[in-house]
């Protein structure tokens, strides 16, 4: 995974701890195949992080079909981890019964992959959004497609890793 060390090559020593668990999150993860990869390019678009989008595409590392689901998802999330919790903080009775009228068809599809993969990717774009209705969703219909606590823990290890590398890559940039 040689995009790996482009993207801590941007990061400086003081967040050395950071660079570390690139690899420790994505490299040696507990989820299946390039799962990792996938859910990590849904943690940079969450992040808006476009040095790291970029690196995760140009790499090769995951199919174009698996690109445009982790970002489908990522941006469908970003929609939904803002309109969720208005709603829980509105706490309004009559709001709460209103449907939501936010065109979600990517659903219908998974973004072009399996069900797993793309719920996957949601939840890494929705603990990004701290989405907390999102990610109990996404988080338990996991579970349900028989996913580890072990490998959903590594989808939350993924999310916060490229989410801090992302601020790290900014703040440098300035």
């Amino acid at each position: 995974m040689e995009f790996l060390n482009l993207i801590k090559s941007r990061i400086p020593d003081y967040a050395k701890d950071i660079r570390l668990n690139i690899d420790g999150t994505i490299a040696r993860s507990s989820l299946e195949g390039n799962d990792a990869v996938g859910v990590a390019l849904a943690a940079a678009f969450a992040a808006k992080s476009t040095v790291i989008i970029e690196a995760i595409k140009s790499s090769g590392a995951i199919t174009p079909e698996e690109i445009n689901a982790a970002l489908t998802a990522a941006a469908l999330m970003g929609m939904n981890n803002v309109w969720y919790p208005y709603v829980e903080m509105a706490d309004d009775a009559d709001l709460k019964t209103q449907a939501a009228q936010l065109r979600m068809n990517a659903y219908a599809t998974n973004g072009g992959v399996d069900k797993r993969r793309f719920e996957m990717y949601a939840l890494s774009a929705s603990i990004i959004g701290k989405c907390h209705f999102c990610v109990k969703s996404h988080f338990e219909l996991l579970k349900k497609e028989g996913m580890s606590a072990t490998q959903l823990r590594d989808v939350g290890r993924i999310a916060a890793v490229v989410n801090a590398a992302a601020q790290v890559i900014s703040a440098e940039t300035v």
